[in-house]
């Protein structure tokens, strides 16, 4: 680090911040897409470094050759504060080699490329490579002294990144760093027939570590505080947890009513349901909830947006086949913001299947659009929606059937419900800012 500190800045401009709270942002960088984690970890850290209440909050990323972790250049800086997806890395002089190489041969090749002795082999080159070409302003950017009463604040999906947890908090604190973590969920550990085995790893030393070693979690839920007490109860970790809850907010709400009909919406009504395709959202039972209905209400269709997945290969091949694909069905795998929100402005009903959540975003973005919206009671969902959404039961396909029939039928029903959500205000990301400001106040 460099001797003009954070709190040195602040000194100077009369605020004097007595916290210094790091933050990791290496996945959000990484991934090419802003959703999620990645949305609320930028949402968040741009609201307490405008304003931290008394501490400093600070991005880094941790640099293997510095062996320590660094500040963000002024590239990465300008990537988070506007979302620029990352370049996709250069192609292996291997993989390079095998390409001329006939179909069977280049199979062989690549199979063999991905043995134990080869992997070895190519972590080696690639590490001699990052060595070779370590920037040299790094050494500018390195955190060699953590001022007093510092703590690093997991706010990302910070599973992903390396060195894991269990290596790196009781490394930070022996360096008198107090650590700490947000809690979106703990699904992994409570329904691994979710998830594949190497998610479940890789979240399970996460969660564990810093259960083991962290003074303090932020939770997005009371079902997020309640589940991770339990889980702590769980592995027998023998202490009462340091906990409090905030809220996520909401991106898509507009002042105008001027927002156009997309063309990507297929025309009459349409169900609209924002979720990434992977097991615990549950869009089978929306698609089976749409098919049942759809003879009987023509003009009736259905959007499905969010990324492909893990484990639902049959799913995506059922959306992707479906006989409806393309005109009354239509499942957005990539969707921009602007899109989304005129996705939502003209949607007739939104639908939250999911089986569990630990918060449930869409619903707040759907009800913040005014549209009326129907979400299962898994998880915090019911937290998420509170008086302003109706729920069913995550399995029950007949109650979501029955519940959308109702207002695709009753119009002065479906008006009413419309209606009521003008008086409704939703959660900002700034109510979530001032819970960790509240967390982290000195």
């Amino acid at each position: 680090m460099t001797s003009d500190s954070p709190t040195d800045d602040a000194a100077a401009l009369g605020s004097a911040p007595t916290r210094t709270v790091w933050v990791e942002v290496s996945n959000t960088l990484a991934v090419d897409y802003v959703t999620g984690f990645q949305r609320h970890t930028r949402e968040l850290l741009a609201r307490l470094q405008a304003d931290g209440g008394g501490a400093t909050y600070i991005p880094v990323r941790w640099c293997t050759e510095c062996g320590t972790f660094r500040r963000l250049t002024a590239g990465e800086e300008s990537s988070l504060a506007k979302f620029v997806a990352p370049t996709a890395p250069a192609r292996s002089r291997l993989a390079e080699v095998t390409e001329p190489l006939p179909a069977p041969l280049k199979v062989l090749a690549r199979k063999a490329l991905h043995t134990k002795p080869a992997m070895a082999a190519r972590e080696e080159l690639a590490r001699r490579r990052r060595i070779r070409n370590h920037p040299a302003s790094h050494a500018e950017l390195r955190v060699d002294v953590w001022p007093d009463d510092s703590w690093f604040f997991d706010l990302e999906a910070a599973w992903h990144n390396t060195p894991h947890r269990d290596v790196v908090l009781p490394w930070l604190h022996e360096r008198g760093v107090h650590t700490a973590a947000l809690v979106a969920d703990v699904m992994p550990t409570q329904f691994p027939q979710w998830f594949d085995a190497g998610q479940i790893r890789l979240f399970s030393t996460f969660i564990e570590a810093h259960l083991r070693h962290s003074e303090r979690f932020v939770c997005i839920s009371e079902c997020s505080r309640a589940d991770v007490i339990e889980l702590a109860e769980r592995i027998g970790l023998g202490r009462e947890l340091e906990t409090s809850v905030i809220t996520m907010g909401a991106n898509f709400q507009r002042a105008d009513d001027d927002l156009a009909r997309p063309t990507q919406a297929p025309d009459g009504r349409y169900l609209l349901s924002v979720a990434t395709v992977e097991p615990r959202k549950n869009h089978a039972l929306l698609v089976a909830a749409f098919d049942e209905l759809k003879d009987r209400h023509p003009d009736l269709g259905l959007v499905m947006v969010g990324k492909a997945g893990w484990m639902t290969d049959d799913l995506q091949a059922a959306m992707l086949g479906h006989p409806d694909q393309g005109v009354r069905f239509r499942w957005l795998s990539k969707v921009d913001d602007d899109l989304l929100d005129a996705l939502y402005r003209h949607a007739f009903l939104a639908v939250q299947p999911a089986f569990y959540e630990g918060f449930g975003t869409p619903v707040i973005e759907a009800l913040g659009n005014g549209v009326p919206t129907l979400s299962s009671t898994g998880g915090a969902l019911p937290e998420a929606g509170g008086e302003w959404a109706e729920y069913f039961d995550p399995n029950d396909r007949d109650e979501l059937v029955e519940l959308i029939e109702r207002h695709l039928t009753d119009a002065d029903y479906h008006r009413e419900r419309r209606d009521a959500l003008v008086d409704y205000r939703p959660p900002t990301w700034e109510d979530g800012a001032s819970g960790i400001r509240a967390a982290f106040a000195p």
